[in-house]
C-alpha cells in the first residue's frame, strides 16, 4: 500500500474507483445528489467523523496524524469500514453507522418502529424465534413489514431469523425458507440433535433429510452449531446471528463492521506485514471511534452497545492477495498464509483495544473471559460478506474464492460483465497487452480452462481456481482456518457445483461442525433463478476502463 499521507482535501482518484463497472450502479446509495457525486468524498466523510471523536481523547495534532493515515488507508481501498458509514455521511446530523444489529422478535408497534429505523439506515436485523409459539407466522410477519417499506429505503433491507431445531414448528419453518426474498433463514442444531441424529432417532432423521433436501432444492436454510456459538459467550448469554452471520450479538445489541483489502498489502508477490499490522491498528481506533456517535435505535439497544462496543474487524480479498502471490486457493500455503494474516490481525486488534481500556475504559468485564486483559471492546474480529465493500474495491468478497474468471453480475437490477479485475491486474503486470487480455477473456468466457489458453502465463495458470473448482473440503478447511481466529462468525458461502447430491450437502455440514465453524450456508449451483453472480458464458462485451 501508498503509504503516503495527504491532506484531507488533496485532489485524486481513489484507487478503488479506477476500471471499476459498479460505482455508476452503486451511486444513488452514496450520493443524493448522482450527477454531481464525487467518490473521492467518501474518505473525507470517514475522516471526518473519525476526527470528530479522536480529537476527544488526544491531541489536535496526533488526531490529526491517525487522521492521514486513515485516509491512506481508505483512498487505497485497504481499508473500508462498512457501508452504512459511508452511506449515512453526507449530512452531519446523527446517522445509523451499523451493519449489524440484532433484536428481540417484534410483537408490537413500538418494537417495529426500531426494526424501521435500523433498516431505514441501511442496517440489517437478525431475529431468534426460538421461543416464539408461531416462528411462522412471525418470520412472514417480518417479511411483509420490511418490504411494505423496501421501495423508499437507500438499498433493500433484510433481516435474518434463526429457528432452534427443537422447536415443533421445525419442518414447516424450513418449507418456507424458499418462499422469502429479503428474510434470511437459519436453523440452530446443537449437540443433542447430532447424538440423536447418530443414534438414528427417526424425528432426527426426518428433520435432517428436510433440511438437507430443502438445501439442495434452494440453498435455504443456513445451520448455526450451537454448540460452537455458546463457546464465544463468556457470561453464557444465549448469541444470536446477524443477517450474514458474522456478527453474533445479544438481544439489543449492534456491532460495526470494517475491512481490510488483503490484496492492498502485497507488492512485488510479497506480502507487507508490517504495513498490514499498522493498518489494523488504524482500522480498531476507527470502529471504535464511530461508537461515539452512533445513532441508536433505542436506549436499551444504547445500553446495550455501551457495554460491550462490539466491532468486527474483517478481510476481504483474501483470494485476490493469494493470485497476486501465485498461491492456488485450498492449498497448503493458501491455509498457511490465512493463518499468517490472521495471526496478525488478532495480535493487533487485541493490542490497540487493550491499550484504549488504558485511557478510554473498557467494556462490560463480564463480556470478558475470566483472566483476559481488559480491552475497549468485547469482540474484535469477523469475516464479513461484504457485499457492497467488495464491489467499492473490485475485489472478491470475505474470504470468498474468485467465483469465475469472466463475472456476469446483477447489482440494482443491472447487469455487468468483467474480467476479474486482480486477474486482469495480474495478467498487465506478465506484460500481456490489452489485445491478449481480451482475447484470454473470450476463451475463457467460452469454457477454456486456462491451461488450455496459450496466452497465459504458466505461473498464472497454477494459481487460478474459482469456487466450483474446489470441493467442500477445500471451502470448510478455509473457513475453519479462520474460525480459529476470530470471536465473530464467517459469512461463507460453500459454493456446490450443480451435480452435487444431497449427500454431499449432509457431508459438509458434519464436517463444518466438526472443524469448529459456527455455521455454514451451502449453495448449490442453479438450485435458484436468478443468482447474483454468475459465469459468464459465450461471447461477452467485457467492462473496461475508457
Amino acid at each position: 500500500m501508498d503509504q503516503t499521507t495527504m491532506s484531507p482535501h488533496a485532489p485524486h482518484t481513489p484507487a478503488w474507483a479506477v476500471e471499476n463497472p459498479y460505482l455508476s450502479i452503486l451511486a444513488p446509495r452514496f450520493f443524493e445528489n448522482v450527477d454531481g457525486c464525487d467518490w473521492n468524498d467518501l474518505a473525507h466523510r470517514v475522516v471526518r467523523m473519525f476526527l470528530t471523536v479522536e480529537a476527544r481523547y488526544t491531541t489536535q495534532a496526533d488526531a490529526d496524524r491517525l487522521g492521514a493515515k486513515l485516509q491512506a488507508l481508505l483512498n487505497d481501498g485497504a481499508f473500508l469500514p462498512n457501508s452504512p458509514v459511508m452511506m449515512n455521511s453526507e449530512h452531519g446530523a446523527p446517522a445509523n453507522m451499523f451493519a449489524c444489529h440484532v433484536l428481540a422478535p417484534p410483537v408490537d408497534a413500538q418494537s417495529m418502529e426500531i426494526a424501521s429505523k435500523i433498516h431505514d439506515g441501511c442496517g440489517g436485523i437478525g431475529y431468534d424465534l426460538s421461543s416464539v409459539g408461531d416462528p411462522i407466522a412471525m418470520t412472514q410477519f417480518i417479511e411483509d413489514q420490511t418490504s411494505e417499506r423496501n421501495p423508499d429505503r437507500k438499498r433493500k433491507a433484510h433481516s435474518a431469523v434463526t429457528l432452534h431445531v427443537d422447536h415443533p414448528m421445525v419442518e414447516g419453518f424450513i418449507g418456507m425458507c424458499s418462499s422469502l426474498e429479503i428474510t434470511h433463514t437459519n436453523v440452530e442444531l446443537d449437540a443433542p440433535f447430532f447424538n440423536s441424529l447418530e443414534n438414528r432417532v427417526p424425528a432426527a432423521l426426518a428433520i435432517w433429510e428436510r433440511i438437507c433436501g430443502s438445501i439442495y432444492s434452494t440453498g435455504r436454510p443456513a445451520i448455526a452449531f450451537g454448540e460452537h456459538k455458546s463457546l464465544r459467550s463468556p457470561n453464557g448469554e444465549r448469541l444470536i446471528l446477524n443477517v450474514c452471520g458474522e456478527s453474533l450479538l445479544r438481544v439489543g445489541e449492534s456491532s460495526l463492521i470494517g475491512s481490510l483489502n488483503a490484496s492492498r498489502f502485497v507488492h512485488n508477490g510479497v506480502f507487507d506485514d508490517g504495513a498490514f499490522a499498522e493498518a489494523v491498528q488504524i482500522a480498531v481506533r476507527c470502529l471504535d471511534n464511530l461508537h461515539d456517535i452512533q445513532d441508536h435505535a433505542s436506549p436499551e439497544v444504547a445500553r446495550r452497545c455501551r457495554e460491550s462496543r462490539k466491532i468486527g474487524l474483517s478481510v476481504m480479498g483474501y483470494a485476490d492477495a493469494l493470485l497476486l502471490l501465485g498461491v492456488r486457493y485450498g492449498s497448503q500455503e493458501a491455509l498457511e498464509f490465512a493463518t499468517r494474516v490472521m495471526g496478525l490481525v488478532k495480535a493487533a486488534a487485541r493490542n490497540t483495544s487493550e491499550d484504549l481500556a488504558l485511557t478510554r475504559g473498557s467494556c462490560e468485564v463480564s463480556l470478558l473471559r475470566e483472566g483476559e486483559p481488559l480491552r475497549r471492546n468485547a469482540s474484535l474480529m469477523a469475516i464479513a460478506a461484504n457485499g457492497t465493500l467488495s464491489l467499492i474495491a473490485n475485489v472478491t468478497g470475505g474470504i470468498e474464492p474468485m467465483f469465475s474468471y469472466v463475472i456476469r453480475q446483477t447489482v440494482e437490477d443491472r447487469v455487468t460483465h468483467q474480467m476479474q479485475p486482480t486477474l486482469r491486474r495480474v495478467l498487465r503486470e506478465h506484460g500481456l497487452s490489452e489485445t491478449d487480455i481480451a482475447d484470454v477473456t473470450a476463451a475463457l468466457a467460452q469454457g477454456a480452462e486456462p491451461s488450455e489458453v496459450s496466452l497465459l502465463p504458466t505461473a498464472v495458470c497454477r494459481s487460478m481456481v474459482r469456487a466450483h473448482d474446489l470441493n467442500y473440503e477445500d471451502h470448510i478447511v478455509t473457513q475453519s482456518t479462520f474460525q480459529a481466529f476470530i470471536d465473530g462468525g464467517i459469512s461463507k458461502t460453500i459454493n456446490l457445483p450443480s451435480s452435487s447430491r444431497v449427500e454431499d450437502i449432509a457431508a459438509a455440514i458434519l464436517k463444518a461442525r466438526e472443524s469448529g465453524c459456527v455455521g455454514i450456508s451451502l449453495y448449490r449451483d442453479g438450485s435458484i433463478t436468478g443468482q447474483p453472480s454468475q459465469m459468464a458464458t459465450g461471447p461477452v462485451a467485457c467492462e473496461t476502463a475508457a
